[in-house]
């Protein structure tokens, strides 16, 4: 398994890097990373003309289109994971479910490690808002009741990939962001509501689970480190987001 490290980077830098790992990573790769500034990111085919524009630029906040689904994310505060499934694992023909079965259980041994009594939900809830983080879906991680995970993934035909958020300190902002939600009441905690535990810690923990199923962390091999960076280099602009 790879394991890679990128933190403080802008939203549309992560996002490449998310893309350009999962074409050239030949082994099941585990990334975290977070966010240079408060970013929105929107999902792929997520309806932006309920975004308040004027709310967004005047509060800062960046605002990205994922590659992968789902509803609208704000990410601050918080530690992002990312985890690539190239073509050649045997865990690239799973269902959207079973892997977000799998990585939850991951992802909650990890946090439970380090004194986080995170659960995973079963059923099926869907929000009919542009917040992700309005009622958990399956297998999505929640503390206290509140989910604490939001994740989305994509599929190519060489790679899975499945991203999410997971929340050290809550923002209400995010509701402010859609002229729809501004009223919305959406429940929302931390893993910092319960424990500081230092990011270091968490991501070491959760970094700990994964190895137990995917064999030891080794880095990028210096080659292809280089190789990831300048193709992140020209593709970052793909990401930033412009009105549709």
């Amino acid at each position: 398994m790879y394991y890679v490290e990128t933190l403080d980077l802008p939203g549309h830098e992560n996002m490449a890097w998310d893309c350009v790992l999962g074409e050239l990573v030949d082994d099941v790769t585990l990334r975290f990373y977070t966010w240079q500034r408060p970013t929105l990111s929107l999902g792929k085919h997520q309806d932006d003309s309920d975004l308040d524009l004027e709310y967004v630029r005047s509060n800062g906040f960046d605002v990205v289109r994922r590659p992968s689904g789902g509803r609208a994310v704000l990410h601050w505060d918080e530690i992002t994971y990312a985890v690539l499934v190239p073509r050649s694992s045997e865990l690239f023909g799973t269902s959207v479910l079973e892997l977000y079965k799998l990585i939850s259980e991951l992802i909650v041994e990890g946090l439970r490690e380090q004194g986080y009594p995170v659960e995973i939900i079963d059923g099926r809830r869907k929000a009919l808002t542009s917040v992700c983080f309005q009622v958990p879906s399956s297998y999505e991680i929640v503390l206290n009741g509140v989910k604490v995970v939001g994740s989305a993934q994509t599929r190519t035909g060489e790679y899975v990939l499945q991203h999410g958020s997971i929340i050290l300190k809550p923002h209400k902002e995010v509701k402010y962001c859609f002229k729809s939600t501004k009223s919305l009441q959406i429940p929302l905690i931390g893993l910092y509501d319960v424990l500081e535990v230092p990011v270091e810690g968490i991501m070491a923990s959760i970094k700990e689970s994964f190895e137990k199923v995917f064999g030891p962390a080794r880095p990028l091999p210096p080659e292809l480190l280089e190789r990831v960076r300048s193709l992140v280099g020209e593709r970052a602009w793909r990401f930033v987001w412009r009105r549709g």
